[in-house]
């Protein structure tokens, strides 16, 4: 079942890189929880494949602008740890005036259950760091 969850972390990791709504929720299960630092934008706790919609929208608001093309390209790793995959990838982006970066390594812990997502947990190797990029992007 393992190679099935990597598989089906990738498919997620590629909703997010091409924007694909579906197929982000694909990788869900309806009891899915995702878990991101409340400093964030949108951070907080997402239960259900609704509170996974309710994500990517606060996740693509913030993002969307700031990651034109190259940026959403995740640079992904994925380790299969039977029920979890432990995903290492960049958050990369530009502020729309050119002259902010931002290139944060990421940790992802993905707990999936009959090879669907059943809890998220992003770890940023910097949140203060990331909101300091936010601010001066915006």
């Amino acid at each position: 079942m393992s190679l099935e969850n990597v598989e089906t972390i990738r498919g997620l990791f590629g909703g997010v890189e091409e924007r694909d709504l579906e197929a982000y929720l694909a990788a869900g299960h309806p009891e899915v929880v995702i878990r991101e630092p409340v400093s964030l934008p949108y951070g907080g706790e997402y239960r259900g494949l609704e509170g996974m919609r309710r994500h990517a929208a606060g996740w693509m608001r913030t993002w969307a602008v700031l990651q034109p093309g190259e940026e959403r390209k995740l640079d992904a790793a994925f380790i299969d740890a039977g029920d979890y995959v432990v995903a290492r990838w960049r958050l990369r982006a530009r502020s729309p005036a050119g002259d902010g970066i931002l290139d944060m390594p990421m940790v992802g812990i993905y707990e999936l259950h009959d090879g669907k997502l059943v809890g998220a947990q992003m770890f940023y190797s910097d949140t203060a760091a990331l909101l300091r990029f936010l601010e001066g992007a915006s």
